[in-house]
Parts: structure tokens; sequence; C-alpha cells
């Protein structure tokens, strides 16, 4: 049985309903994470496609209509690449500013192109600005804390499939035409919806597991008890008031401080193979680990799930690597109660105020860095930040 285009676009408009509702309500109603926001723009976006391109449905084309379609599918694939960047802990701005470039480029396209084009005016340029952000976002599925993840290759295999289907499409389009033997024969809507269908279901299925993972890796990180984490030691909050009181007596006393960061390797994974519990007691342990290591007048701090800060009086860079290399020594020689396969493991980043200044905001990104640069290259490791960022 062959389906016809009009039919194959209605699937498609349901395959993505559906998805898109399922994944926004549980966004919502379960744990409102900055990562299931950015995903969840993405999927209302697509509905927006979806409908846009419904209303010409009876042959009848609406300009502004196929204009909405357009810039609306730019940030649809743009928004999966941002909550990836968001997932790896990695700034949005730039991706913002992408985004907001490949739009801008969609809409003067079609203005340029104009009604002659009907509803081709700007494809072109449509496809290779979606491909260019599929492929960002394949990259960014590719690395970081999404590298070793199952559900982020399946990611990013979707995104590659879309980036070199529609980077092919564009180019077939401009050398061959929209009446063109090979465009009509492999690129046309029906094929292009088919495939669309094929992709729309494991990229709704990866993400939807990813923001789970993402949700149940911030446990205990983020229940208080007071000015404490649940797991004993500061809370954010009291952690960013304390140190920077701290930096500014230090700067005042022309004291050298490190602020060291600290990320448990796999806590998503541990969460899902081993249960909730197992993972709050990872994240319990490693607070207990850096309250017997660290030195008495330092200061810990939860910033979330399963990520740690430490600001510690240090003179050189090779002072705070020391201290961060005895946490990591002690964090390995017990098991987790629960399984004696489990040891813990983290990613240790650390930064000095001799090269970053007392500003707790430029260290902690620069330690952000440190992390993201070990769990690149596979976590358990320690990286120090001396360069400051442009």
């Amino acid at each position: 049985m062959e389906l016809d285009t009009l039919t194959l676009l209605v699937i498609n408009g349901a395959v993505v309903a559906l998805c898109g509702v399922s994944f926004i309500l549980n966004t919502a109603f379960q744990q409102n994470d900055p990562v299931g926001r950015i995903w969840s723009v993405a999927f209302i976006a697509a509905m927006v496609v979806i409908i846009a391109h419904g209303s010409s449905v009876n042959g009848e084309l609406i300009w502004w209509t196929n204009v909405l379609a357009n810039v609306a599918l730019c940030v649809a694939v743009g928004s999966v690449w941002g909550g990836l960047l968001r997932y790896n802990r990695r700034s949005r701005r730039l991706g913002f500013w992408v985004i907001a470039a490949a739009c801008v480029l969609v809409f003067a396209a079609m203005l340029l192109h104009g009604d002659a084009a009907a509803r081709w005016a700007g494809a072109a340029e449509l496809w290779m600005a979606v491909g260019v952000l599929a492929a960002l976002g394949a990259i960014e599925a590719s690395r970081g804390r999404l590298r070793r993840n199952l559900s982020g290759r399946v990611l990013a295999l979707v995104l590659w499939v879309t980036a070199v289907t529609t980077v092919t499409r564009a180019s077939v389009f401009a050398i061959d035409g929209a009446t063109g033997s090979v465009f009509q024969g492999y690129f046309n809507t029906a094929n292009v919806t088919a495939l669309s269908i094929c992709l729309v279901i494991p990229l709704s299925i990866a993400v939807s597991v990813l923001r789970a993972q993402q949700v149940q890796g911030s446990a205990v990180g983020d229940l208080t008890d007071g000015i404490h984490s649940a797991a004993g030691v500061l809370s954010a909050t009291a952690f960013s008031q304390a140190a920077t009181d701290h930096l500014a007596r230090a700067q005042n006393a022309g004291t050298a401080l490190a602020l060291i960061g600290a990320d448990i390797d796999n806590l998503p994974e541990i969460n899902i193979s081993f249960g909730r519990a197992a993972g709050d007691e990872a994240i319990s342990r490693f607070a207990g680990k850096l309250r017997a290591s660290a030195p008495v007048l330092s200061i810990i701090g939860h910033r979330a799930s399963g990520r740690f800060l430490v600001l510690v009086g240090a003179s050189t860079p090779d002072e705070a690597r020391a201290l961060a290399e005895r946490i990591r020594a002690k964090l390995v020689d017990e098991p987790l109660p629960q399984t004696s396969l489990i040891r813990l493991t983290a990613s240790f980043g650390i930064a000095d105020t001799t090269h970053h200044g007392y500003d707790l905001t430029a260290l902690g990104g620069a330690v952000n860095d440190a992390i993201a640069e070990v769990q690149g290259c596979g976590g358990n490791d320690i990286a120090v930040r001396l360069e400051v960022r442009s």
C-alpha cells in the first residue's frame, strides 16, 4: 500500500503532537528543569510548523504561515541543540545567537525570493540552516556527559541523519530544482515526511530518557535542611553567600584561595541501574568524604545533584590539586553499601584567585570549564584551569 502525501503529513502531525504534548506535560507536572523547558520549546515549535503547514493543505498557499513554519522549524531544531548544551552544562549564549542568526537568514531568504517562488521560497536556505543546527546538536550529543550515554548516542544518530538529509536535499534542490527528476524521485515531500516520522519517535524517546536522567540525578542536591543540603554540607545559596564573604576578606588580606569543584561520575546511570536510593547514598557518601578530607576551615557547598564546591586556602594550584587527589583517593576506598560493584569516581576542576581573581562567578565558570574538560575525556580525573576565559 502506498500512502499519499496528505496522509503522511497527517500522520506526521499526529506523531509530533502526541510526542510533544506528552513531553511538555511530563516536564510541567513532574519536575520543571531547564533542559526540559528548552526541549519543550522545541516540541512547541515543531507543533507550530505542523499547524502552519496545515493551513495550506487545501492547496492555497498563505504566505505568512509559510514564513512562520520555516522560522519555527529553525527554532525547533535549534532548541534541541540548546537543550543538549544545557545538559552538558555548557554556555547557551552562543547557541542562542546562532539560532537567532539562522532564523533571520531564513526569513531574509524568503523575502528575497518573494512570491514568485511560492511554497519553495527560501527552501534551500532553510534546509541548510536546519542541517547546520542538526549537525551542531549531533556534535554536542557526542561530547561531555552525553558521550557515554546510550540515549545521547541515539540522539546524535538521529541528528546526523537529519543534518545529512537536509543538506543533501538543499544541494539537490539548488542544482536540480523543485521539478527535477532527482528531487522529485528521492527528496519530495512524501519521502521526507516519511523519514521525519521515523526520526521523531526515537528522538522523543531519547530526549525523554535524558530528561528523566537529569531529574533523577538531582535527588539529594535539591533538598535542604536549614542552610545545609540534605547531604550535610552548605546548600547552594548558603555556600554562595559564605564564599563571597570569604573571598572579599581574602582579597583585602592578600590571601590566595582556590575553588575546587567535583562532579560525581555516572550519577544518572547509578539511579537508573540501582534505584534512587543508591544515587542518594552516592551523594551522601561523597559529601561525607569531602567533609573528612577537606581542611577544617574550608567551605563546602552542594551546588546541585552530584556537584560540590570546596573553597580552600591554597597558595598554589599544585596545593589545591594535592587536596583534590586526597579526596579522589579516599573516594574509591569503599564501594557503595547497596552493591559492591560500584566504587564512586568524580571529575574535579580547580581554579584559583591568582589567575581568576576573587569573583565567585569567574571562579565558578573556570571550575565548570575544567570539569567539562575532564568529563569530555571520560571523567575520574583532575583539571586545573589557569587561563582566564575570554
